[in-house]
């Protein structure tokens, strides 16, 4: 066969090899930038919850990564320290049981396991009904600020359509109970690793903590 006849099938090749790495170079370009925005405003929450005044040490650079029975992934803990003494705890975490996916929340505690604030990084539950967990939307999330495990009592710590203490969004059952149970999770993580969550090299062994997130209502 000549090479006059494969030229179209060649230009054919070649155009769709460079089609495909183009793709691939937006691609890459576009889940960069996805990167850098959800870690700004991973940052921006960071700093919402926790102004500067509270710390002085490198708080993105002092972390590690805990896992958490209940939850897929560890949560990394960031630790804030303020004359070398410890400030607060901000834990980013994620929890897969949400409506629609993947939940991320900034959860800051004091030192004594007490929680400063709780914040939705990414979600991709309902506009008009999921999406009242951002802070922007309503104030529900800020029903956790004050809580720790003993406040309420820990049968108490759950929904209030599971009989617990804590308000559900009217048609967002399913998603107010993921965060509500992440949040319960991550601080029996956080205080079970009492003073080591603050050492230089903590013990990141996993923790035997029953899931308890096997019901949905």
């Amino acid at each position: 066969m000549s090479l006059k006849r494969w030229k179209p099938a060649l230009a054919l090749i070649a155009v769709g090899l460079l089609a495909a790495t183009i793709l691939a170079g937006l691609d890459r370009l576009t889940r960069d930038r996805i990167a850098l925005e959800q870690e700004r405003r991973a940052l921006a929450a960071l700093t919402e919850l926790l102004p500067a005044e509270r710390f002085d040490n490198e708080l993105v650079s002092d972390w590690f990564e805990h896992p958490v029975a209940g939850l897929e992934r560890p949560v990394r803990i960031y630790r804030a320290r303020l004359d070398d003494q410890p400030s607060a705890a901000v834990l980013d975490l994620i929890t897969s049981r949400g409506y629609s996916g993947d939940i991320r929340l900034l959860v800051a505690i004091e030192p004594d396991w007490t929680i400063i604030g709780v914040r939705v990084l990414e979600h991709r539950e309902t506009p008009g009904l999921g999406d009242r967990i951002e802070i922007r939307r309503s104030d529900w999330i800020r029903q956790f600020d004050g809580a720790s495990l003993r406040r309420p009592i820990p049968e108490a710590w759950a929904p209030d359509r599971r009989g617990g203490q804590f308000d559900t969004l009217t048609n967002a059952t399913i998603t107010t109970g993921a965060i509500t149970d992440a949040v319960r999770l991550s601080l029996e993580a956080a205080e079970s690793l009492d003073e080591a969550l603050w050492a230089t090299e903590p013990d990141t062994q996993a923790l035997e903590i029953p899931p308890d997130l096997s019901q949905n209502p």
